[in-house]
């Protein structure tokens, strides 16, 4: 009780299974785990911890939505829900709405910045806005343990540096225990009390922050052998060159949705054999960028492209 708890260790190594072990969802042959959640506790394991997984940038969104409705958001139905309208949802199934309830519904408003998110549609939250909506969720529903597996996935690290924080104050504030599963020690926030490390299927003893970082180099060794490394700076082979000295030519490209400009008079050519990075904050407008080279994008059909010296398109709708 009181403790902030990190699972940490590479892909692969049993941090999932032991989570499921935690929330009771494995059968085990061995006597079962033993709770105490305290003498207000619900009936219920699953009512006491609850999970949260984000392994992309849009994690455990509805799964009523889908990434192609982001590009499609200009034919959004009216009666598609509001952010403020699903919220408003998840607070009226987690109880009865009592005064220190609506109090802390309010507070964590306050806390998270939710008020100008309110009126978005989920589709159109970025990765750090839709965190915010999904732990607000979650915290309605009051449980004592709260798991996050992979919090900071797709995040830019201003993003991250919120998050932590967001996750800091909430825990100070609601008394909420919180475990984080992470895949680094560098990700390993600065409230966290202590750490079990899972290596190769086998839980390490449990360390406190301090003790385990002190024992850990936060930069994880290469994993790729020095000739894998450079096959990969190598490629595209020469052997499937590209017939075209530009692969990607934007000309003055402009996304918007509504009146929400994303990309504004955007030009950009890619060369052939060229290698570049695309760095920006989460809601940038990368997504939206690779979005259109890769024709996810309908809007991508009326712009001035061209792929592999191609046109793409003359400037009518993908209808």
């Amino acid at each position: 009780d009181g403790c902030q708890y990190a699972i940490v260790g590479r892909n692969g190594a049993g941090k999932s299974l032991l989570v499921d072990i935690l929330r009771g969802r494995r059968s085990l042959q061995i006597p079962q785990p033993y709770y105490d959640f305290g003498p207000d506790a619900k009936e219920y394991v699953a009512d006491n911890i609850q999970y949260i997984a984000f392994r992309d940038s849009y994690g455990s969104a509805d799964r009523n939505y889908y990434m192609d409705q982001r590009w499609n958001s200009q034919e959004i139905d009216p009666d598609t829900p509001t952010v403020g309208d699903l919220l408003d949802r998840a607070f009226a199934a987690s109880g009865q709405p009592t005064e220190e309830r609506v109090q802390l519904r309010n507070q964590l408003y306050d806390l998270f910045q939710m008020q100008p998110l309110l009126d978005k549609y989920v589709i159109l939250l970025s990765s750090g806005e839709l965190r915010k909506f999904i732990l607000i969720k979650a915290l309605f529903k009051q449980s004592k343990v709260l798991i996050i597996d992979n919090p900071f996935i797709g995040l830019d690290a201003e993003s991250r540096q919120l998050l932590a924080t967001l996750l800091r104050t909430m825990v100070s504030q609601t008394g909420l225990m919180l475990i984080l599963v992470l895949a680094k020690a560098a990700d390993i926030p600065d409230f966290i009390t202590h750490v079990v490390e899972v290596r190769e299927g086998t839980v390490m003893p449990t360390l406190t922050r301090a003790e385990y970082l002190s024992a850990h180099t936060p930069i994880a060794p290469p994993v790729l052998s020095p000739v894998k490394r450079q096959a990969l700076i190598d490629l595209p082979p020469r052997t499937i060159d590209y017939h075209a000295t530009e692969v990607v030519r934007l000309n003055r490209v402009s996304i918007r949705y509504g009146t929400r400009t994303i990309l504004k008079d955007l030009s950009w050519v890619v060369r052939n054999r060229e290698r570049w990075a695309l760095r920006g904050e989460n809601g940038a407008g990368k997504s939206t960028l690779l979005s259109i080279v890769y024709a996810d994008n309908p809007q991508s059909y009326a712009c001035d492209i061209a792929l592999f010296g191609r046109q793409r398109g003359s400037g009518e709708s993908i209808w």
